[in-house]
């Protein structure tokens, strides 16, 4: 039976890591292991989870390196362990017992040319879509999830390839990664899955939800906890994807329309009284624009990745 490899990161989030390792035990998937990577917690994680499950692999980082390249460093473990697949999974979710064993199915049908996606759902309602389908339109420079909120009346399950898949939760056959390499460290957190799924279908492969496959979200827990990094994040990272992958006359268009979105999110922290995150967006859009960007063909190279922190974030 072919392995399987959960990377789970976890920043000060015990009690959500401890309750996602409880789930995963009720998976039906017989061959998985799980690699905890930590960035730089303070509140214990380590010294529980360890306690708790002392076969599950840790890494400790003593600065947070961001999902990306805290992620990369789960990637190469899980390579080094003999992986076929590496699940990445968000530590505040909980899945069906049968979610892994059915997206490795799929993607043993897809002769592990797919990367292969749960329905995610909302898990304040978990009738209604958290993330089923992925749309990217370099024209408009929108990165859209045409799913969320939308209740599950199988809308989705007839037309199942998607154009990037979430962080959250996505299975990817070891020749994939081996082939695309893992996520671009420079991004830190955020957009870094959106960069890779097009890196990864650009490449040849598909991106392919599975409709048996079903998990539950609480949403965004870290980025509740810093709103403006999360802020200069989606900002900055969002550009780079755009100026990276989209063609000239694509980023003119999106260089028309970025005014307007901006001074929208603007006004919409302004009624929040959010001057943090406002000035965060302002970085963001300095960086986005005027940073330099690494061609695609010079991200994702695990073995390069030596574990220092890329894309600082003032106060992180």
């Amino acid at each position: 039976m072919k392995k399987v490899c959960v990377v789970i990161l976890n920043w000060n989030g015990r009690d959500l890591t401890l309750r996602c390792l409880e789930d995963l035990r009720k998976s039906d998937y017989p061959a998985l292991s799980c690699v905890i990577v930590d960035n730089g917690s303070t509140d214990g994680s380590i010294e529980a989870i360890v306690k708790a499950y002392p076969d599950v692999g840790v890494i400790r980082n003593a600065v947070n390196l961001g999902w990306s390249g805290g992620s990369n460093q789960g990637i190469a473990w899980g390579l080094a362990h003999g992986a076929d697949y590496l699940l990445m999974l968000n530590n505040d979710v909980w899945a069906d017992p049968a979610m892994i064993s059915r997206l490795v199915e799929a993607a043993t049908k897809l002769q592990d040319q797919a990367v292969t996606i749960p329905k995610i759902y909302l898990g304040s309602d978990p009738t209604r879509y958290w993330f089923a389908r992925g749309r990217i339109n370099f024209w408009t420079g929108l990165f859209s999830n045409p799913a969320f909120n939308l209740i599950d009346d199988s809308q989705f399950d007839t037309a199942p390839e998607v154009e990037y898949a979430s962080g959250c939760c996505m299975l990817m056959p070891k020749g994939i990664v081996e082939c695309v390499g893992g996520f671009d460290h420079g991004y830190f957190s955020y957009v870094e899955d959106v960069e890779w799924s097009i890196r990864s279908r650009r490449a040849g492969f598909r991106i392919v939800l599975c409709p048996t496959a079903k998990l539950w979200h609480d949403v965004s827990v870290t980025g509740k906890k810093r709103p403006a990094m999360m802020r200069y994040y989606l900002t900055r990272n969002h550009l780079w994807t755009l100026r990276r992958y989209a063609s000239l006359l694509q980023f003119a268009c999106v260089l028309l329309l970025l005014p307007l979105r901006s001074l929208w999110r603007i006004f919409r922290l302004a009624r929040a009284h959010d001057a943090e995150s406002i000035a965060a967006e302002l970085r963001g859009l300095k960086d986005g624009l005027l940073a330099d960007v690494a061609p695609a063909s010079s991200v994702g190279k695990l073995q390069e990745f030596e574990g220092k922190p890329a894309g600082a974030y003032q106060g992180l």
